[in-house]
């Protein structure tokens, strides 16, 4: 099998013709996007769709979607330098797949609070809440 060029084999495949100009275009935007922002924000939002002179832009969460939206005038200014029909930014806060599970919550009891809830596990009277208390009071920190 010999080698081919990737747009043409793509612009081969049936229906998808009209595709690729709308994708290419995509491509584009994004490319501004990326230029336009700073690299601590970049990694956090991309351009989802262009339709009619509106850019919806994705953000990973609600913070990221605040500081797009303080910077939408610029943003604008930058594609419509790049000679896109801009009318209107819409900023949607869509999080990554993996995003809450990056970073899973290492919550440790110290010595310290070990012992408090003992001492309060050992004022109770039996009850499921001093089972619990008191299970707690005698777990082991895990090592990371």
């Amino acid at each position: 099998m010999h080698d081919k060029n990737l747009n043409a084999y793509l612009t081969q495949a049936d229906g998808i013709d009209s595709l690729m100009p709308h994708a290419a275009r995509l491509i584009e935007l994004r490319h501004v996007l990326l230029g336009a922002l700073p690299e601590t924000l970049a990694d956090h939002a991309t351009v989802a769709n262009y339709r009619q002179g509106k850019i919806i832009i994705f953000a990973a969460n609600a913070a990221v979607a605040a500081k797009l939206k303080l910077l939408g005038p610029t943003l604008m200014e930058r594609f419509v330098k790049r000679g896109f029909q801009v009318t209107a930014l819409n900023i949607e806060v869509q999080p990554d797949e993996g995003e809450a599970n990056k970073h899973p919550k290492a919550a440790v009891l110290s010595d310290t609070a070990r012992g408090a809830l003992a001492r309060l596990a050992s004022q109770l009277t039996d009850s499921e809440l001093k089972t619990t208390i008191s299970s707690l009071a005698e777990s082991k920190p895990r090592r990371r």
